[in-house]
């Protein structure tokens, strides 16, 4: 390949990782709960991607860069394990003429969903956060934790099955 065609598709590429920024913050705010460690693991993510792209030339950059994520977020979970549970504080701060009640309303229904998927078995969960959070296709799932695309929905119907009977179950002992 001409030397000019290898440095724009570097360029490209190297764009295309980096226009993957939100996705790549809500995936890790899916594992993590709170924006101030989903900004350092992205951050901490995109590090990692660019000091390994030359080595590395993912064929799908988006997906590539979605599993060293998702890894980076494993990790930080395995080394606050012995923390215990972490509470992370809400990201709903906005006014738009909600009452206290209904904020406190709406603050326990994503507790509710929040502890739902911390409950999921890590395997339904990466696979939930990837999708819901990252906004992921079934394929690029796939392709970043590899298995097949039919696994992927299995475990996406599973997880979703799992959070919504978590959530019945929570929403309706508290009222009923």
């Amino acid at each position: 390949m001409a030397p000019q065609l290898v440095l724009v598709r570097e360029r490209y590429d190297r764009q295309e990782l980096l226009a993957s920024r939100d996705r790549v913050y809500c995936l890790c705010l899916g594992f993590v709960g709170n924006a101030a460690d989903a900004r350092d693991l992205a951050q901490e993510t995109f590090a990692k991607a660019l000091a390994h792209f030359e080595a590395d030339r993912p064929a799908n950059p988006q997906a590539w860069i979605m599993r060293i994520a998702r890894n980076t977020c494993l990790d930080q979970a395995r080394r606050k394990k012995s923390r215990g549970p972490q509470h992370p504080i809400s990201e709903w701060h906005a006014v738009d003429g909600r009452t206290p009640e209904s904020e406190a309303g709406r603050e326990e229904e994503i507790a509710i969903v929040r502890r739902a998927i911390a409950g999921l078995p890590g395997r339904l969960r990466e696979v939930l956060v990837m999708r819901e959070y990252g906004e992921l296709s079934y394929q690029e799932i796939a392709l970043a934790l590899g298995i097949g695309t039919g696994t992927v929905m299995s475990r996406l119907n599973r997880a979703r099955s799992a959070v919504l009977r978590f959530y019945q179950e929570e929403h309706h002992g508290k009222s009923g």
